[in-house]
């Protein structure tokens, strides 16, 4: 079997389809947990990139390249986003749409206008670098021990994922430019395509384990709580209060309303 561009790409294809699936799966098995349906797009997303990319060898096309950046940086931005939701944070979507379409203006603008490379490459960093960065931000800074490995899976594919981040500038400043995935179309084998696969199939993987880690790590800890409350004596349960003292529950005998009026007769007679 020939490694080359095409066949790195063809399974990225088919990686991203069969994550999308599971994810989707997922979402509709534990439906509390919402950032499934936030990877699930992510990864139809990629699936939908690599095809673009795939059919771009058989017909070259500038909207091919842009459609594939495009889809590339929002799919991007939805694992970041997932990852925030994942734990219990806010993420706007209509951010991430508006980020996206300003790259996909800058990125058809450039080669409407046959900038040359190193600007596409550098537009390429400045918009890949940060959303992939921060994901990696989100799953470091949570220190909990419950999601050492999961945690260690996602930081590590984002680091290579950051890295291929800054792939296209770097070999656009080698005067490389043309075995860069999203500037042209490389057709020889390249160790680069190797490490994005990689990195892509690590992510994958974490991002799946560590939500089902979180996922138990939240049981765990609401099944504690629940046998602590269950251990600690209500007092507003009948069966576990205890019993009043006697003097407290018998009340004195009061007089009756008819003696008093009684002796009250004799005493207005008196007078």
């Amino acid at each position: 079997m020939k490694f080359d561009v095409a066949t790195f790409n063809s399974l990225c294809l088919m990686t991203f389809l069969c994550s999308g699936i599971v994810t989707a799966a997922l979402s509709r098995i534990l439906a509390r947990v919402a950032a499934f349906r936030l990877w699930s797009a992510s990864f139809f997303m990629m699936s939908a990139a690599a095809a673009c990319f795939g059919l771009h060898s058989v017909w070259p096309s500038t909207l091919l390249l842009i459609a594939t950046a495009t889809l590339a940086l929002q799919a991007r931005i939805l694992v970041w986003t997932g990852t925030r939701v994942l734990f219990g944070e806010s993420a706007s979507l209509r951010k991430g749409f508006a980020v996206t379409a300003l790259f996909c203006a800058l990125f058809s603008l450039a080669h409407a206008l046959k900038a040359p490379p190193v600007y596409r490459a550098a537009l390429l960093t400045l918009f890949f670098l940060p959303c992939r960065a921060l994901t990696l931000y989100e799953v470091c800074r949570r220190r909990r021990p419950d999601l050492g490995p999961a945690r260690m899976l996602v930081a590590i594919a984002s680091v290579i994922a950051s890295l291929n981040a800054a792939v296209p500038l770097t070999l656009v400043l080698l005067h490389r430019g043309n075995a860069s995935l999203l500037l042209g179309n490389p057709q020889t084998t390249s160790a680069v395509y190797a490490v994005v696969f990689a990195g892509d199939l690590l992510l994958v993987i974490g991002l799946i384990v560590l939500a089902l880690q979180h996922l138990i790590a939240e049981q765990g800890m609401l099944a504690n709580l629940d046998k602590g409350a269950a251990q600690r004596p209500n007092p507003l349960n009948p069966a576990l209060r205890s019993d009043p003292p006697r003097e407290s529950r018998e009340l004195p005998d009061l007089p009756d309303l008819a003696d008093l009026h009684e002796r009250s007769v004799p005493m207005q007679r008196a007078s």
